[in-house]
Formats: structure tokens, C-alpha cells, sequence
């Protein structure tokens, strides 16, 4: 019994490289539009008064690298400031599907986000819808790829479809 269930898999294994199935894929150039977030960075942020987290002043040092395949940048964050000292990982990648950018983000204190979005030549607009107290929030991460070696990001909340308040700023510069 076993060699005649065996015998079929290892056919349709040998077969699968023929058919094109056993072919790796290959980043195209949206996922390459995420290069600029490779390296060692220093990021100096201010948090505005808002609703999700506390005013002042923040700072990181973020390492971003590719995660294997070149389909996904890793960024590492030891954050310290408002908040006191914390970590974050976000995941970036291009959805073909969809044709959005996201970001996939964890935190220290056992948050996590999912955030969508489009890209605007070296502008990729996030976003994500949250509930806070009752009330529905969106929350958008706007990062620009301003030079090589200095990024630029707002992050911007509506609560309950009212007016965008600006939450913070931040600038990061290759090391």
C-alpha cells in the first residue's frame, strides 16, 4: 500500500518545477520602492497633544533590513521619551492584490496594527480605523522618502469623522 501512494507523490513533486508551480517569485519594483528604509537610523519625533499617546518629545534608533525574499522590510525601534523606554517592530511589504502598501506593527506594551495605504511617488499614506473609549478613530501615518538618508512622517487622527489633528512629526537620518 505505501508504494502505491508513494510512488504518485514523488511524481507530482518531480513535476512541480515543470509546470512553473516550484519557481520562487521575484520582488517587483514596489517592493522595491520600500530600499530607502535600509540601514541604521537616528529619529527624533514630537508627540502633539492627542488622544492615543502622551506629548513630548521621543527618540530611536531604528535598523531596517530585508527580511528574506526582498519582498518585506524589518524596522527595529528602541524607543525613549514620552512613553518611557519601549520597542516596536514594523513589517512593510506591498500587497499585489490590493495594490496597498502596508505595515504591520507590534509594539512593547502588547499592541499591534495593521495599517493600508497607497504611495504617491516617495509619499506612502497608512491608515487604520481603531475604537478608543466608545468612539471611532483613524489614524494616518504619512512617510516620506524626503532624500536619501532622511525620512519624514505625520501621524494624523479623526475621531468620530471629525477634523485630522495633527499627533506627531518625526525625522530620521541614516547613521
Amino acid at each position: 500500500m505505501v508504494p502505491r501512494i508513494f510512488l504518485p507523490l514523488v511524481s507530482a513533486l518531480l513535476l512541480l518545477p515543470a509546470t512553473g508551480h516550484g519557481q520562487a517569485p521575484n520582488p517587483g519594483p514596489e517592493h522595491e520602492a520600500l530600499a530607502f528604509w535600509i540601514g541604521s537610523w537616528e529619529v527624533e519625533a514630537v508627540g502633539h497633544p492627542n488622544p492615543l499617546f502622551p506629548e513630548g518629545e521621543y527618540h530611536a534608533t531604528m535598523t531596517a533590513e530585508w527580511f528574506q525574499g526582498e519582498f518585506h522590510v524589518l524596522c527595529n525601534y528602541d524607543w525613549t521619551g514620552a512613553l518611557g523606554p519601549y520597542s516596536e517592530l514594523n513589517v512593510l511589504g506591498f500587497d499585489p492584490g490590493s495594490g496597498e502598501y502596508y505595515s504591520y506593527g507590534i509594539d512593547g506594551f502588547g499592541g499591534g496594527t495593521i495599517f493600508r495605504g497607497p504611495r504617491q511617488g516617495n509619499a506612502f499614506g497608512y491608515s487604520t480605523e481603531m475604537e478608543l473609549e466608545g468612539q471611532s478613530v483613524v489614524f494616518r501615518w504619512t512617510v516620506t522618502n524626503a532624500s536619501p538618508g532622511l525620512i519624514t512622517w505625520t501621524s494624523e487622527l479623526s475621531v468620530d469623522g471629525g477634523p485630522w489633528i495633527l499627533a506627531g512629526e518625526a525625522r530620521a537620518t541614516r547613521q
